[in-house]
């Protein structure tokens, strides 16, 4: 039932505190303002509130009784919210567009966006008006994305209290018969209601994908529905459905259910709504031999049926708390065989053993006799890769599913009560009022018996610009981002001044196809000011998107001193032209005292700036993209771990690759371009020295298509092959992998699909991939080949078209004459052949064959609509640990692998080399990279904080260690 001014909410069940009807007496007579926030206008799915219109009215009858008027309250204006402006107008409330400075306490349920903070410190600030707000802050653990919100409220702001939701809290006797503190408002039984609604959908939609259609298909999702009884009636309706009609499944649907607090106990109730058969879990094995699907089994899961000590002892719940090392899990070997769906409640924090690693699920495959019966899994705690580590991404209501090992869909929507948005306000609105009345009243003669002014002061992180004694140990952390603001401008900003209200100018140079994806993270920023400079100026305003902090500007990097300009202009560049243009770029930036971050291999010009820009505390931070990049990054957190650990590495591999997906991959080359194809082309002819087997290897560039590996078996079903990647003898340095003579492998390769080198190689060997500018330019392509065919073969005379079977023979070899032959004809390059459509000759000022080839390519293995690329990375390590007391050293084998898909919106080359290099620009405009000079990705300050929030968006490198 929604709630409005006539009618009250009912919850499912009564476990609300004590609250005093009225406030009797208020000890001060001036007139005290409540604003209630709109969300976020970026959480596009949160509608929730903090107080339902009948809270309003409640407190505003309750503080304004005998003609007096205590109170008033502000709500700011929100189409989008579960309860309409004209019913909060109703309640007495005042809708205004935002929040003004006659606020005093500020309510809303998530964090504020940053500006709508400042606007309103700014707008008290001359008063000094003294503020309460009170939300789920995220900062009290120490989260560091919300650092610059924490850092808002405290001196030189003076008089903002900050009071967090979370740690509104009251004793409680426990199931061991001992008092603990319990919140006394949250989501959480909104949010096992919803994820039960979420993973009986998504059950549907994985079994069908398993050929299966069940009556769940049709359960529509929660936030179809307006109120959670007519989500229950569905519920019924769908549990009715398949009682009556016996599914077409030799199993019966099990549903398995861990946890046992307000997340499970939500779950738990939408489960019995539905009708579901419970068991136990020693019933679990026999379901299997039972055939009946006129019904859906669910099961509770206690931690005591999976979990044991090592030595095979039972749970202790005390001792586990306690001492969590000594436990291991058995779901995967005891539960999960069994179940059709698993609904996660149960939290996790390091120290603890997972209830399922990805590792299990490989065991789980093979013991169900290659078909998994784990379908699917709705992760309401939302830890990633924590209890069920192949939780690898958040995901969302509009995205509510991606697809894990053996195909299992994997839902982790952290947002859930918002699905059902009015009834989970209702009940939050309910548990919070009595604490939002004491924050409005504080000196109120009104009794505490139920000790809700303790509860508010273990709520307080802030107290009138000051942290609290508790959370103080976050101070340092406050200090440390504010310190990395005033650095990161020439000027120092004064110490009194609020140093989040001033914008960090990032410049980005070039708009090309890696540019959306960088663009799209350092937009997200509220307090970044980005510049995207291009001389396709329409291309450059595309990137803006009518997003505010975004602007467009006409720059041509061949005037050095409109460049210098720009440069001037920004705090951190980041630059996404070509590698030979980076090293004027970083003059600019040590002029100027600019930072600069690139994609690109630190290259011996840059090299030589390296004195001059820690001469000038400036950063010049290359190979932030994929290769290079990524790998290293990933290489860096493994070996950090081996230092700590006392290990050492014997032995490091290393693959990466940019390919189509296998679907797009049939064409000549097996290979597709999403940019200029003249970098993969000259990659293919560079030199190449590399450790393997003991044996220090060195490939001269003609040979190195030649020496290709044929067959790397690193993923299921994709035939890869690859190349030696330039001077991998640096590495060891570099990683700190030890001296080369101690290593039995330090390689580093390229990965593509089987038959791209052979081909590659024969197109070098017709001369198509040759460098040197053409004394009298083609006027065709076959005129091209040709000339460039009897160049290889040292004929003075024009080839006639009728040799072409003879040439390829001559210089490509009669093995590879007809596939060459092919692949030419493909192109449109054989004389006199119409078969493929023309692409017009560019013209270039000083042609290179491989500049032509490189055009022709880029047409002709361009992807097609719908076609996508695949991102691949896998590092293996081989370690020692220390001599143990036998005299015996211990082996041990690392990998890191990614596999990461384009989609729709982007390819995947796109988002890892953007994504990564916004990412790490964020980092040195945020100050948190201390190094100064040339380098690249190695140091902790760098790799750490990059790879964490690319996991936050879903590009996840796994590692295993064996």
């Amino acid at each position: 039932m929604v709630a409005t001014r006539n009618t009250r909410v009912m919850l499912p069940r009564a476990r609300l505190p004590c609250t005093p009807l009225r406030l009797r007496l208020l000890s001060r007579r001036d007139i005290t303002t409540l604003g209630l926030r709109r969300e976020d206008p970026a959480r596009i799915w949160e509608r929730r509130t903090a107080l339902t219109p009948q809270a309003v009215e409640q407190l505003l009858v309750e503080s304004n009784g005998k003609g007096k008027e205590e109170l008033k309250v502000q709500v700011e204006s929100c189409a989008r919210r579960c309860f309409s402006d004209q019913e909060y107008h109703e309640a007495g409330a005042r809708i205004v567009p935002s929040l003004n400075d006659d606020v005093d306490v500020v309510l809303g349920i998530k964090e504020p966006p940053l500006s709508d903070v400042h606007a309103l410190l700014k707008a008290g600030e001359a008063a000094g008006k003294k503020r309460t707000w009170m939300m789920f802050s995220h900062t009290h653990k120490g989260q560091e994305y919300n650092t610059p919100l924490l850092s808002s409220f405290l001196l030189p702001n003076e008089g903002q209290t900050l009071v967090d939701h979370e740690l509104l809290t009251a004793p409680s006797i426990g199931k061991d018969g001992k008092e603990h503190l319990k919140r006394v408002a949250a989501f959480g039984w909104y949010a096992g209601a919803v994820g039960a609604g979420e993973a009986l959908s998504l059950t549907g939609v994985a079994l069908l994908k398993r050929g299966v259609a069940s009556p769940l298909l049709h359960l529509p999702r929660p936030y179809t529905f307006g109120s959670l009884a007519k989500f229950k009636v569905a519920l019924r309706k769908t549990g009715d459905a398949i009682r009556s009609a016996a599914v077409a499944i030799r199993e019966p649907i099990v549903i398995g259910l861990t946890g046992a607090g307000n997340v499970s106990g939500g779950a738990k109730d939408m489960l019995d709504a539905m009708g579901v058969v419970w068991v136990t879990v020693d019933q679990l094995a026999d379901l299997r031999k039972d055939c009946a699907c006129d019904k859906i089994y669910a099961c509770a899961i206690p931690p005591s049926s999976y979990l044991t000590t090592h030595e095979g002892s039972q749970y202790n719940r005390v001792e586990y708390r306690k001492s969590p090392e000594l436990y291991r899990s058995q779901f995967a070997e005891k539960i999960a065989p069994f179940l059709t769906t698993l609904i996660n409640g149960v939290g996790w924090s390091a120290g603890y053993p997972r209830t399922m690693s990805t590792e299990d699920l490989s065991g789980l495959f093979d013991r169900t006799g290659g078909k998994q019966k784990l379908v699917a899994v709705q992760d309401i705690s939302c830890d990633k890769e924590g209890g069920l580590e192949f939780v690898k991404k958040y995901t969302t209501i509009d995205e509510r599913y991606f697809e894990g090992p053996n195909g299992m869909l994997i839902s982790s929507i952290d947002i859930l009560p918002t699905e059902l948005a009015a009834d989970a306000s209702a009940h939050f609105s309910e548990t919070v009022l009595p604490y939002v009345r004491r924050t409005l009243f504080p000196n109120a003669t009104e009794s505490d018996r139920c000790g809700e002014l303790a509860t508010l002061r273990r709520a307080v992180i802030v107290k009138e610009g000051e942290l609290t004694n508790q959370h103080r140990w976050l101070l340092p952390r406050v200090d440390d981002w504010r310190t990395s603001i005033r650095s990161s401008r020439t000027n120092p900003v004064p110490s009194h001044v609020s140093t989040r209200s001033i914008k960090k100018k990032v410049l980005l140079l070039g708009s090309g196809l890696v540019a959306g994806p960088a663009v799209e993270i350092l937009a997200s920023r509220s307090d970044v000011h980005l510049a995207v400079a291009s001389n396709n100026l329409v291309e450059a305003r595309g990137h803006s998107k009518a997003r505010s902090n975004v602007e467009a500007i006409s720059l041509d990097v061949s005037d050095d001193t409109a460049l210098g300009e720009a440069v001037n202009t920004a705090d951190v560049i980041v630059s996404l032209l070509p590698a030979p243009m980076h090293p004027q770029v970083a003059k600019h930036c040590i002029k100027h005292g600019r930072h600069l971050v690139t994609a690109s291999y630190v290259s011996s010009e840059m090299k030589a700036l390296d004195q001059q820009a820690q001469q000038n505390d400036v950063l010049l931070l290359g190979e932030c993209g994929l290769d290079p990049g990524i790998d290293s990054m990933a290489a860096m957190r493994i070996l950090d771990r081996v230092q700590r650990e006392g290990k050492k590495v014997t032995s490091f591999v290393s693959w990466c690759g940019g390919l189509p997906e296998l679907s797009a991959s049939q064409v000549p080359l097996r290979y597709k371009f999403s940019w200029s194809p003249k970098a993969v082309l000259t990659a293919a002819q560079n030199e190449a020295q590399y450790k393997w087997d003991g044996q220090n290897v060195n490939i001269p560039g003609h040979q190195l298509l030649s020496r290709h590996f044929p067959w790397v078996d690193l993923w299921d079903d994709l035939p890869l092959e690859g190349l030696a990647n330039r001077d991998s003898m640096p590495y060891a340095y570099k990683y700190g992998l030890g001296p080369i003579d101690s290593l039995t492998n330090l390689f580093r390769g390229t990965l593509r699909y089987r038959g791209f080198s052979t081909l590659l190689d024969s197109f070098r060997k017709l001369g198509l991939l040759r460098s040197d500018p053409l004394k009298s330019p083609p006027q065709t392509w076959d005129q091209m080949l040709l000339s460039s065919a009897g160049r290889e073969l040292g004929v003075r005379e024009e080839l006639r078209c009728r040799d072409i079977g003879s040439v390829l023979r001559d210089l490509v070899g009669a093995k590879q004459a007809d596939e060459t032959h092919d692949a030419l004809r493909c192109f449109g390059l054989l004389p006199g052949d119409q078969s493929s459509p023309r692409v017009p000759m560019p013209l270039l000022s000083q042609p290179t064959n491989v500049d032509l080839f490189a055009h022709l390519l880029s047409k002709k293995l361009a992807y097609s609509p719908g076609e996508r690329d695949t991102c691949l990375l896998h590092h293996s390590f081989d370690l020692t640990s220390p001599v143990s007391g036998d005299g015996q050293a211990s082996t041990q084998k690392v990998t890191a692998s990614l596999l990461c898909h384009g989609d729709e919106n982007a390819s995947a080359m796109s988002v890892t080399v953007g994504k990564t290099l916004a990412f790490a620009a964020l980092r040195v405009v945020d100050g948190q990279v201390k190094r100064r000079g040339v380098t690249g990705p190695y140091e902790r300050e760098v790799w750490q904080g990059v790879l964490e929030s690319l996991e936050e968006v879903g590009v996840v490198v796994e590692e295993k260690w064996s």
